[in-house]
C-alpha cells in the first residue's frame, strides 16, 4: 500500500505542477506586475483617436524619462483564430522578452483599449492629469499576486479541481495509514510514541511530494527561461509555495489521524493482522459524499461555463475569418469654417472613390439598439450600408436563391430588402432618398440618380466589421436580417464640389469608421492624395478589439475542459480508495465467506445498500443545489454501476490472496 501511497502523492504533486504551468501560461510572457500606475484604457472623449493617443503617451514618457508598456493582441495570419500577444514600449527603452516586441505598424493599427503600464519614477497624479487633459478614459488595474492567483483559481473552476485533488490525497493517506496500523502498533509496543510514528510518516510523505515537486518546478523554471517569461518567476514561486502549503496541511491532518487511530487497545488486534478502523471508514465515507457532491456541482458549473465560452468563442471567431481589414478613426476638428468643412467633405468623397478603385469597402451599421423591423432610420435603424465590393466578399442571397451582385460603379442606389419588409418598399425608398440627399444631388449635378428595391431572402445575417458590436454585446458582429443599401461614389452624384450635401454623407461614414481597406499602404496613400491625413486619428485593424476578447475566451475554454477531465480522474481514484478501506476493514470476513461459497450479493449486499443510500443522499444534495435532473440521474446511474464494477474487480483480486488474507498478511 505504501507503493500506492507514493504513486498517488506523485499524481497530486504532478497536478499541482500542471496548475502552476497553466498559471504561468495564463499570465503569458507579456505579464507585467501591476502598480498604482497601471491602467486599462477604455476610450477617448469624442471617439478613439489612435494617432493622438500614441503621440501623447510617447511625448509624456519621453519628457519624464519613464517608460510605458502597451500589451495588446495581433492576428497571426489572415483567416485564422490564432492570436499573438505583443508589447510596445513608449519612451525610455526597456528590454522585452524575445518574440513579444511589437512592430511600429502593429502598434499603429491596434485598438487603444488595452492595458498600459507605466514604469520608472512615475507620478500617479501627473499621469492622470495627462489623461484628463487629452480626454483619455481609463480604469485602474489593481491586481495583486493574491488577486491574480484567486482570479486564476476562481475564473476557470481550478479551485474546484484543487479541493478535489487534496481531498483525494487525504483519503489515500488515511487509507495507507490504516493498512500501516500493524507497523504502527508494533512500534508503539517497542516504545515509539504516536507522535514520533506520525512524524515519521509525515516526513516520508513530504519527501515523496517534494522529490517530484522540486524537479517539476525546476523544469517549469527552465521552460520560463527559454520562453522568455522573465517577469513571472516571483509570482510563480509564490503560487508554488501556496500549493505546497495546502499539501502540507493535508499531510499534517493525515498524520494527526494516524496518531489518533491506534492506542494500547489496538495493539493485540493489529499484531494479529486485524487493521480494522471504523474511524477511517466513517471519515472517508463523509469525504466520499463531499467529493462527489462537490464534483457534480462543479461539473454543472463547468458545463455552463464551457457552453458560454464555446458560444462566445464561436461568435468571436467570425472576426478572424477572411482578410485583415483596416479602418480609420476620425480626429474631430473644432471651430471649422463652413467653407473648410465643405472642402473636407469633398476630400472625403474623393478618398472613398480612391478606396473604391482599390478594393476598399464601405460597411456602416448603427442599429445595435434598434429592433429588427426598425428599417426606416437609415443611420440608426436595422440598415446596413455597403458598396458593391462588400457583396463580393459577403454573400447576399436574392429571393430567387441566387447570390446577388450589383455593378461596382452604378449611378443607381440599390436597396436590398428582406421579403418580410418588401411590401413597404415605397416608403423605405422615399425615406432613403431624403437621407442620402439624392434629390438635391440630382439638382446640383444634373444627373439622374435612381434608387431601386431588390427583394432578398429573409433570415440572413451579415458581418458588420464594427467594433461597436463588442461594446453592445453582439460578439459575432453580425446584423440580423437588415435592409442593405448599396452605394457607390457615382450613386450619390460623383465627387463634384457642388454636391455639398451628398459629400457630407461620406464624412458621416468616415466618422463611423465605415471605410475599410485590406491594405494600410492604400489607406495612407489615399489620405495623402486627398489631403485628409490631418483629420485622421489613426488606422486600426478591425480585428484588434475582438482578438483581445477571443484570446481570453480561448484560454478560459482550454482550462475548463482540462478541469473536467482531471476532476473525473479524481472521482475515480476517490471511489477506488473508498472501496479499499471497506476491503481492508472486512477482508478476513469476506475471504472466509468466499471459502464457504457465499454468494456475491450476500457478501456485499450491506455495502451496496450503503453506497446506494449514499448515492441517493448525494443526488438529493446535488438536486437542491443545481436543480439539474439530468446530472442527478447520471449521478445515480453511474455511481451505482461504477461501484458494482469496482466491487467485482476488487473481489477477484481478493480471491487470489484468500490464504494470506486469513493469516492476516
Amino acid at each position: 500500500m505504501n507503493k500506492v501511497r507514493r504513486i498517488v502523492i506523485g499524481i497530486i504533486s504532478s497536478i499541482c505542477l500542471i496548475l502552476i504551468f497553466a498559471f504561468v501560461r495564463s499570465l503569458g510572457s507579456t505579464y507585467i506586475e501591476t502598480s498604482h500606475v497601471s491602467y486599462e484604457i477604455s476610450g477617448m472623449t469624442n471617439g478613439v483617436n489612435a494617432d493622438k493617443f500614441n503621440r501623447v503617451i510617447q511625448n509624456y514618457t519621453q519628457s519624464h524619462n519613464i517608460s510605458a508598456i502597451k500589451v495588446f493582441n495581433v492576428p497571426m495570419v489572415d483567416g485564422g483564430n490564432t492570436t499573438n500577444t505583443k508589447m510596445y514600449v513608449y519612451g525610455k527603452h526597456l528590454s522585452l522578452p524575445t518574440g513579444t516586441v511589437a512592430t511600429k505598424s502593429q502598434l499603429l493599427t491596434s485598438d487603444i483599449r488595452y492595458p498600459l503600464y507605466f514604469i520608472g519614477k512615475t507620478n500617479q497624479a501627473s499621469i492622470e492629469k495627462m489623461f484628463a487633459r487629452n480626454g483619455i478614459h481609463y480604469t485602474h488595474i489593481n491586481e495583486s499576486w493574491n488577486w491574480n492567483i484567486w482570479n486564476f483559481l476562481n475564473t476557470n473552476q481550478i479551485f474546484s479541481l484543487l479541493v478535489l485533488a487534496f481531498l483525494v490525497m487525504g483519503i489515500v493517506l488515511i487509507l495507507a495509514n490504516l493498512t500501516d496500523l500493524k507497523k504502527a502498533n508494533i512500534r508503539r509496543l517497542l516504545g515509539m510514541s504516536n507522535f514520533d510514528d506520525a512524524c515519521d510518516s509525515f516526513l516520508d510523505d513530504q519527501a515523496a511530494f517534494l522529490s517530484i515537486y522540486l524537479v517539476g518546478l525546476t523544469i517549469i523554471a527552465g521552460y520560463m527561461w527559454f520562453a522568455h517569461y522573465t517577469r513571472i518567476y516571483r509570482i510563480m514561486l509564490y503560487f508554488a509555495g501556496f500549493l505546497y502549503l495546502l499539501a502540507l496541511i493535508v499531510s499534517l491532518i493525515a498524520a494527526i489521524i494516524r496518531a489518533k487511530s491506534h492506542s494500547e487497545k489496538t495493539i493485540t488486534a493489529a499484531i494479529k493482522g486485524n487493521s480494522k478502523s471504523k474511524l477511517s471508514f466513517y471519515i472517508n465515507m463523509v469525504i466520499k459524499v463531499v467529493v462527489e457532491v462537490f464534483a457534480c456541482t462543479a461539473f454543472v458549473a463547468l458545463l455552463g461555463t464551457i457552453q458560454q465560452e464555446r458560444q462566445l468563442n464561436h461568435q468571436l471567431s467570425s472576426w478572424t475569418q477572411g482578410k485583415n481589414y483596416y479602418t480609420m478613426n476620425l480626429a474631430p476638428l473644432t471651430g471649422t469654417e463652413s467653407t473648410e468643412s465643405n472642402q473636407e467633405n469633398h476630400n472625403t468623397a474623393l478618398f472613398f472613390k480612391y478606396l473604391e478603385n482599390h478594393h476598399g469597402m464601405l460597411v456602416n451599421y448603427g442599429g445595435w439598439d434598434a429592433g429588427k423591423s426598425d428599417v426606416m432610420d437609415m443611420f440608426n435603424g436595422n440598415v446596413l450600408t455597403v458598396n458593391a465590393e462588400y457583396l463580393k466578399v459577403n454573400q447576399v442571397v436574392a429571393s430567387n436563391g441566387h447570390q446577388l451582385s450589383v455593378p461596382a460603379k452604378s449611378k443607381t442606389t440599390y436597396v436590398l430588402i428582406p421579403a418580410s419588409d418588401y411590401a413597404n418598399r415605397r416608403a423605405i425608398l422615399k425615406n432613403y432618398r431624403d437621407y442620402l440627399y439624392l434629390n438635391n444631388a440630382q439638382a446640383k449635378t444634373g444627373q439622374s440618380l435612381p434608387i431601386k428595391a431588390i427583394k432578398i431572402k429573409n433570415h440572413q445575417q451579415f458581418f458588420t466589421y464594427s467594433a461597436d458590436a463588442l461594446d453592445m454585446g453582439y460578439y459575432d458582429g453580425y446584423a440580423q436580417d437588415p435592409v442593405i443599401v448599396v452605394l457607390s461614389s457615382e450613386s450619390l452624384g460623383g465627387t463634384s464640389k457642388r454636391n455639398v450635401d451628398a459629400n457630407s454623407v461620406w464624412t458621416t461614414y468616415l466618422s463611423n469608421q465605415a471605410f475599410l481597406s485590406p491594405n494600410v499602404a492604400t489607406i495612407k496613400h489615399g489620405l495623402n492624395k486627398t489631403h485628409l491625413t490631418r483629420t485622421i486619428g489613426g488606422i486600426v485593424n478591425t480585428k484588434s478589439r475582438a482578438l483581445k476578447e477571443l484570446s481570453k475566451i480561448q484560454n478560459s475554454l482550454h482550462l475548463s475542459v482540462t478541469v473536467i477531465l482531471i476532476s473525473l480522474l479524481i472521482i475515480m481514484i476517490e471511489n477506488i480508495a473508498f472501496n479499499h478501506i471497506y476491503f481492508n476493514n472486512n477482508r478476513k470476513k469476506i475471504a472466509i465467506r468466499r471459502l464457504l461459497g457465499t454468494r456475491f450479493t450476500t457478501i456485499y449486499g450491506p455495502f451496496l445498500a450503503l453506497t446506494f443510500a449514499l448515492s441517493v443522499l448525494e443526488a438529493v444534495i446535488v438536486w437542491l443545489i443545481t436543480k439539474n435532473t439530468v446530472i442527478v440521474t447520471a449521478l445515480l446511474i453511474t455511481s451505482n454501476i461504477g461501484e458494482g464494477l469496482l466491487l467485482v474487480i476488487q473481489n477477484n483480486s481478493l480471491n487470489k490472496h484468500v490464504a494470506k488474507t486469513i493469516k492476516g498478511e
